[in-house]
């Protein structure tokens, strides 16, 4: 099927632009947002506004105008986004400049230029078709018509408000009141509330067991995960199996031997019994992944071989705070990855923890984001889901109406 030449012109467009925002990426490095601080973000999404007014009301006029509120300006511009945001998601996000990814900015995608034009353009284009679809609301699906509202209230404010999202990061020590964190650009910031860590608590997978080569200090593949006493398998020519497992354990300077403890910095220890399967000589002895309190432990099988176990993989983690407004009220909250607490306009997600010291930490990290438009945010949120319940009462309408035609 050949490609009709509206859809090639406005694919030609979105490459043009993306070689336009390549170039300025080269020339001028990251894009710098903080331009668009309060109250110059609110003062431009206003001028923007109005001229997309302008040009709805003049393409008719203009041809070139027209070419930017058509279907296919739409559907490249939103086919080019989905590629851009494919990139984005593929690509590890880090401050590096190195490399040809590093270069062209898709290791900081946010702040490239090329990604900014192709989501201004996006949203020019969505913008154009929503002012179509209110001046003819009469002929359109209700539905419809908030749906792409929403999108574009979102759009409009990721890109006018980034420049008032400020995240600050806090480092919370338990029992110790803290108001204030440092910025991502290194400065202090004073905030609106108080956080006190009342306890941080830490879900682990369960022990792994690798062998690892001396030699090369290159550990196998494939791993004993030990959920249970008798767990085995077979790894590098060993059958390695598990007789005894301590979630919690500890030994004595002067002993390999690991005991039950309930004490700060226990680790797990698992008693381990090695054999070869092509010669039948047999190993034992304790395995451990040590702590910040005791040394990890290793079951040597040769001269060159060794049975490991690496620092425990935390399943999820969270913190348990108070939190004080400016308004003297408390509050007591629990705080995990993807399960932020809300304060007004600030969002407090959970970042990290002190890894030295695992499940016993003492330290939770959270960053505290503030984004003055969330507000607007909000409301498309809201209105999206309005029309999708409107698009799912009145299907059942359209069908009936369909079928006696």
């Amino acid at each position: 099927m050949t490609l009709q030449w509206g859809y090639k012109r406005a694919f030609v467009r979105c490459a043009l632009l993306f070689v336009a925002g390549t170039a300025l990426q080269i020339a001028f490095g990251d894009l710098d947002n903080g331009f668009l601080r309060y109250p110059w973000g609110l003062i431009i999404a206003l001028n923007y506004l109005y001229l997309l007014v302008l040009i709805h009301f003049q393409k008719d006029r203009w041809k070139w105008l027209s070419q930017l509120a058509d279907h296919y300006a739409c559907t490249s511009s939103l086919a080019s986004m989905v590629l851009m945001t494919i990139i984005f998601g593929l690509t590890r996000q880090d401050p590096s400049t190195e490399g040809l990814v590093g270069l062209l900015g898709f290791s900081r995608m946010t702040s490239s230029w090329a990604f900014n034009i192709m989501l201004l353009y996006f949203t020019t284009t969505t913008g154009l078709a929503v002012m179509e679809d209110l001046q003819h609301i009469r002929k359109r699906r209700v539905a419809a018509v908030l749906s792409h509202l929403a999108v574009f209230v979102l759009l409009v404010a990721a890109i006018f408000g980034s420049g008032d999202k400020l995240r600050v990061t806090v480092t919370l020590q338990e029992g110790t009141p803290t108001h204030w964190g440092v910025s991502r650009a290194g400065e202090k910031v004073d905030l609106p509330f108080v956080l006190t860590l009342e306890d941080f608590a830490m879900d682990e997978y369960a022990p792994k067991l690798y062998v690892l080569d001396a030699i090369t200090e290159r550990s196998s593949r494939e791993f004993l995960s030990v959920e249970e006493v008798g767990a085995e398998a077979t790894i590098e020519g060993w059958q390695l199996k598990a007789v005894e497992y301590l979630d919690m354990a500890g030994h004595m300077l002067d002993s390999d031997e690991y005991r039950a403890m309930e004490h700060v910095g226990a680790a797990p220890a698992v008693y381990v019994k090695a054999r070869n399967v092509m010669t039948g000589s047999t190993v034992e002895g304790w395995v451990s992944c040590g702590s910040f309190v005791f040394e990890p432990s290793y079951l040597f099988l040769d001269n060159r071989l060794a049975v490991a176990m690496p620092r425990r993989e935390a399943k999820h983690y969270l913190s348990r705070m108070n939190i004080v407004d400016e308004d003297g009220d408390k509050r007591s909250v629990e705080i995990e990855v993807n399960h932020p607490a809300r304060v007004g306009a600030w969002r407090i997600y959970q970042m990290g923890y002190d890894t030295e010291r695992g499940r016993w930490s003492e330290v939770s990290v959270v960053e505290c984001v503030r984004d003055g438009w969330y507000s607007a945010i909000h409301i498309a949120l809201w209105t999206m889901l309005a029309a999708g319940v409107v698009m799912f009462l009145t299907a059942g309408g359209r069908k009936r109406k369909e079928v006696k035609r």
